[in-house]
């Protein structure tokens, strides 16, 4: 399963590439590596969330985060709304979408990615810091945690 992740990131991140963000390996490897600390893969909804509220999909995305990535990034770019209804986005289920869609969750987890400020780093290590300092923030994960998740 996990190849097959890796394959749909490599493609969402191609598509992405298309339009104007690019597909380096620094970028492939820390979405996929955030799925891995985030759910490993495993859960489509955080766990200790009730249904509908928690965090979303294998990367584990916010509903707000969601709605924020929507509404203050993408309608402003015309090639990433057209690319997130190719996707299958539809504007009246964003977070169904999120939750039922590998594709889309991608695309949302790199574009929250591209919102932060320095390029992604090469170094696993430092991609684990940088994943803390931007991606879980807020959340109990640990730069262990996501190294133990992907070494």
């Amino acid at each position: 399963m996990r190849e097959t992740i890796k394959e749909i990131i490599n493609d969402v991140l191609d598509r992405l590439e298309d339009v104007g963000i690019k597909n380096t390996k620094e970028a492939r490897d820390l979405v996929f590596e955030t799925g891995m600390s985030e759910s490993g893969y495993r859960a489509l909804e955080q766990m200790s969330a009730k249904k509908g509220i928690g965090a979303l999909s294998f990367w584990q995305i916010e509903p707000k985060t969601i709605n924020d990535i929507w509404n203050n990034y993408i309608v402003y770019r015309k090639p990433l709304i057209e690319m997130a209804y190719s996707l299958g986005y539809r504007e009246d289920e964003p977070h169904f979408c999120i939750l039922t869609n590998i594709a889309l969750a991608v695309m949302f987890a790199r574009i929250y990615y591209r919102r932060k400020p320095g390029n992604i780093p090469t170094e696993i290590e430092d991609r684990a810091s940088y994943w803390k300092r931007h991606y879980n923030c807020h959340g109990k994960g640990t730069v262990e945690h996501y190294l133990k998740a992907n070494l």
